[in-house]
């Protein structure tokens, strides 16, 4: 692998697991603030963050471990990285970390997943108990190894194994989730009364806890401020419309006239009446 690294220093010598055509790191690392680097690997690579700490990733537009980044980076505790793909890094995490890569040369990557995977497209995954748990187990090995060298590979084929099975249920739940545009229909539907983020889970079958995070990672906003937000919006309409402020009020589900306004330049910076003048001569 060539990497070129900033503010990222070794405190102990790495802990390495070598096989016929494979090979797990153990790195612990002190990482400064702003740390980060350029990394690309000729063979495909598996690499997991261990205590919470997190990366952001994102391709670069040349190989080589050089080359400006390009679009905006992902935030993962774990990921694969396909052969020969450049990735320019920044920790979120600062202080003392561990982390473990597997490097496996492409023809045993596949003969461990099989001839369907996709080998072409980087995986970028949050924390997950299970793949922690595999991988503090492999952690261990590299550490000390107690046992043959056998249950060591067979560890690192889970850890593989588990992030493509990751990777494979986070993209089929962004492909189809039917349940937001179910859910997005039902607050357009009831902006006079203001649906709550309970009734919102509701309608797409989920717990609150586990809605509002997936709504926040597929909305890019919690709920509630979607909502206010749809609401706001729905208002400026209704006030281009030439439509009384209290009627205003009432159809996107305030409790009064002064709640309303109170909520409105919170969201734009100034009141109903401003905003009216202004896209009013705007207009003309």
């Amino acid at each position: 692998m060539t990497s070129t690294v900033d503010r990222i220093v070794p405190v102990d010598r790495v802990s390495c697991l070598k096989f016929e055509r494979m090979a797990i790191d153990l790195w612990r690392v002190e990482a400064g603030q702003g740390a980060g680097g350029v990394y690309v690997s000729p063979d495909p690579r598996f690499v997991v963050l261990f205590d919470g700490a997190k990366i952001a990733l994102r391709p670069t537009d040349g190989g080589g471990g050089s080359g400006n980044a390009c679009g905006a980076p992902t935030i993962c505790s774990a990921c694969f990285v396909p052969a020969g793909m450049a990735l320019c890094g920044r920790l979120e995490t600062v202080g003392y970390l561990e982390h473990i890569d597997i490097h496996v040369e492409e023809g045993q990557l596949r003969r461990i997943v099989g001839q369907s995977a996709e080998l072409d497209t980087a995986l970028f995954l949050p924390d997950s108990v299970e793949l922690r748990r595999l991988s503090a187990l492999l952690a261990d090995e590299c550490r000390r190894p107690e046992r043959p060298g056998g249950y060591s590979e067979a560890l690192a084929c889970g850890v593989i194994h588990e992030i493509f099975h990751l990777g494979a249920r986070r993209l089929a739940e962004q492909a189809s989730p039917a349940w937001l545009d179910q859910v997005m229909d039902h607050v357009l539907d009831r902006l006079d009364r203001h649906p709550s983020v309970d009734e919102l889970a509701s309608v797409a079958g989920m717990s609150r806890s586990r809605f509002s995070r997936r709504f926040k990672e597929l909305a890019g906003l919690p709920p509630h401020q979607w909502v206010m937000g749809t609401r706001i919006k729905q208002a400026q309409r209704l006030l281009s419309e030439g439509a009384l402020l209290s009627q205003v009020a009432h159809d996107t589900g305030f409790a009064d006239q002064a709640h309303f306004s109170r909520c409105f330049r919170h969201a734009t910076g100034m009141s109903p009446g401003r905003w009216t003048k202004r896209h009013v001569c705007s207009k003309a």
